[in-house]
């Protein structure tokens, strides 16, 4: 009884063992963490100003769905412009930096906003996060802004 009673024990303990080899890796030192384990975001910027600048607000997001991670952007003009474009980065956390592992760009000609967004997969055990650049061509005049979410852990 007594050895089946320290079998019993010592199985519990390898189990123990086993998830704390399942450490997540040391927190990114750039940028910050989202209080949302699942869903990072850009501090959203509105601009109204007085100059007459071009944009409206610009921002852009990453979001952990359980299955795949969904990053997006919205581009925003004060008027009716010639092309709004975004372009949409993936960032991953590889020990030292964060490095685009992919991007999208989209365009749109004679509006005021664009909104857009990619479903990517991804690879357990990571830190992620999305950047994006946002440009408004009115005339002459062209402005081009970044943004960049704060980051998640996908476990």
């Amino acid at each position: 009884m007594l050895v089946l009673a320290l079998l019993i024990i010592l199985s519990f303990q390898q189990v123990s063992f086993a998830k704390e080899d399942l450490k997540r890796p040391p927190k990114p030192t750039e940028g910050i963490e989202s209080s949302d384990p699942k869903h990072g975001s850009s501090i959203e910027i509105s601009i109204k100003s007085i100059q007459g600048g071009l944009f409206y607000k610009y921002n852009c997001t990453i979001d952990n769905t359980g299955t795949e991670l969904y990053i997006g952007g919205i581009t925003s003009a004060n008027y009716l412009a010639d092309k709004v474009s975004l372009t949409l980065y993936l960032q991953k956390w590889n020990g030292l930096q964060w490095v685009d592992i992919q991007s999208w760009s989209f365009i749109e000609y004679n509006t005021k906003s664009i909104i857009e967004g990619k479903e990517i997969s991804y690879e357990q055990g990571n830190y992620y996060r999305a950047r994006a650049t946002h440009s408004i061509n009115f005339g002459s005049q062209t402005e081009t802004q970044t943004s960049t979410s704060t980051y998640i852990y996908v476990e």
